[in-house]
């Protein structure tokens, strides 16, 4: 099973739904239909799931990198609602 090498060291276990709905998330907030969203996230998830199968660890910004390129070929909208997302986050742990 893949382990997800967070920022802080920490490992945790590779999550195909967590994936999914981090990715449902953003399309969501990018104004994509249910329906489409679903689909995006489906055919991201399980295309991430694949890349790193055979991984014994990986660094969540890789993850998330991976993630964002395929979404980007999906939904500009949603890749920016993810940053956004992402910048907001930041701000706050810096506080």
């Amino acid at each position: 099973m893949t382990a997800i090498i967070k920022r802080s060291g920490k490992r945790q276990k590779f999550s195909k739904a967590k994936i999914k709905r981090a990715i449902e998330k953003a399309a969501q907030k990018g104004k994509v239909s249910k329906k489409e969203r679903l689909k995006i996230a489906r055919e991201i998830s399980e295309g991430i799931s694949k890349a790193f199968r055979r991984t014994r660890s990986v660094r969540a910004s890789e993850v998330r990198r991976r993630i964002l390129q395929r979404l980007e070929t999906k939904s500009k909208a949603s890749v920016r609602a993810w940053q956004q997302y992402d910048r907001k986050r930041r701000n706050k742990k810096r506080r």
